[in-house]
């Protein structure tokens, strides 16, 4: 008779890890698997915002190259907005090391970590899930939780996912010497249609990026190497010696995302598409989306106790691990259901957008909604108010 654990994870990202680490913080037998080694290179700004420090269950201090108390938001060469404050706003990381740290946490909370073949075929059953691997033997779970990225093989082999979507950017790190002073986090919204360069400095490098919030139509067009490094030029000069030029698809649409009811599989992170579409930022959703699934699979397992071989089940103490979901990350899935509406009315408009920006208080709004947590639609409701209060008194600049 197969081993059957409480959970198997798929991807030892930060979905990942965030789940399986409540999981067994509960007591949980939990089994995270990943194709790579760790520590492995990863595609990512690597920026951290305070919101997302803090939903950690761990301080990450430890992997923490710089952090940054100044955003500065461009809308064209000379025309800028600056939300600069005294408190950091963002730590900034190498992902290969933030990830190998977080795994490391995670192994030490009691998760057994495997490095495992590709997944093959997921066979969902009444009361467990079998995971066929490519070569080895099937892994058997009360729980499959899918945080194995963008390209997903847990959502391609479980759903239709016709919630979600893509976005894409390219990225490359390039030695500077301003890289070692107070420099800002630049985000550039005239570098590229609907999305924004960017450029984020850490100890001795800056990372400098493209991003589309749509992979499809023209965004190869603008979002490519060729582009990248036209950039490059534009803002740090001629000449610069670059490396790791990286692209990466980002998941987005998890707005959307209600698995079924008493389904046995759920997806975090950005196989669920829980990346913000206005910002591009990931890690804080994935962090978010882990622990909400983790306390949905909570609710499924109920008062089940598994030891080896020998399963013992008793009624869940809870609603079904899907509708356990839902609730979980409803306040997530409002907040990415926002910043689509708003990346939608900002990118199509972005001189209105930088308006906007440019009334009393909405910067100040803006930098605790994205660094430190305040909701989407408290900030939405904000800065309609101020916008209000603007046209009562005059045109904005």
């Amino acid at each position: 008779m197969a081993e059957i654990w409480d959970a198997i994870v798929v991807g030892a990202g930060p979905a990942g890890c965030a789940a399986a680490f409540d999981l067994a913080a509960a007591g949980r037998r939990v089994l995270l698997v990943d194709k790579a080694v760790f520590p492995r290179p990863k595609a990512c700004a690597g920026g951290l915002t305070i919101k997302a420090v803090r939903a950690l269950r761990y301080s990450i201090a430890p992997v923490v190259r710089t952090w940054q108390n100044r955003i500065v938001l461009e809308e064209r060469a000379g025309s800028s907005v600056d939300v600069g404050r005294t408190r950091p706003v963002c730590a900034m990381t190498v992902r290969e090391e933030l990830d190998a740290f977080c795994l490391e946490q995670t192994r030490a909370r009691g998760v057994e970590f495997r490095q495992v073949s590709a997944l093959t075929a997921v066979a969902e059953e009444a009361d467990r899930v079998v995971l066929h691997l490519a070569g080895a033997e099937p892994l058997t779970a009360r729980f499959l939780i899918g945080a194995d990225g963008v390209h997903s093989r847990v959502r391609a082999l479980t759903t239709g996912a016709r919630w979600f979507r893509t976005g894409f950017a390219v990225e490359a790190n390039v030695p500077h010497a301003y890289a070692k002073e107070q420099f800002p986090l630049l985000f550039d919204f005239a570098a590229a249609p609907r999305g924004y360069g960017w450029l984020f400095p850490r100890d001795n490098h800056v990372n400098v990026g493209l991003y589309m919030e749509s992979a499809a139509g023209d965004a190869a067009a603008h979002v490519n190497r060729s582009a990248l490094l036209r950039y490059i030029e534009l803002r740090c000069g001629e000449g610069r010696t670059i490396t790791r030029p990286v692209g990466q698809f980002l998941g987005l649409g998890a707005a959307r995302y209600e698995p079924a009811p008493r389904t046995r599989v759920l997806l975090a992170g950005d196989a669920a598409g829980f990346v913000d579409p206005l910002t591009g930022e990931g890690i804080y959703g994935a962090i978010r989306s882990g622990q909400a699934v983790a306390a949905a699979v909570q609710h499924g397992l109920g008062r089940v106790k598994t030891a080896g071989r020998r399963v013992e089940v008793s009624k869940p103490d809870g609603p079904s691990a899907g509708t356990a979901f839902v609730a979980a990350s409803r306040t997530l899935r409002a907040d990415l259901a926002v910043a689509e509406h708003a990346a939608h009315r900002f990118f199509a408009e972005p001189a209105r957008g930088f308006r906007l920006m440019r009334l009393p208080l909405v910067p100040r709004a803006v930098l605790q909604a994205y660094a430190e947590g305040l909701s989407l639609g408290m900030l939405l409701r904000g800065v309609r108010f101020a916008a209000a209060l603007a046209g009562r008194s005059g045109p904005a600049g």
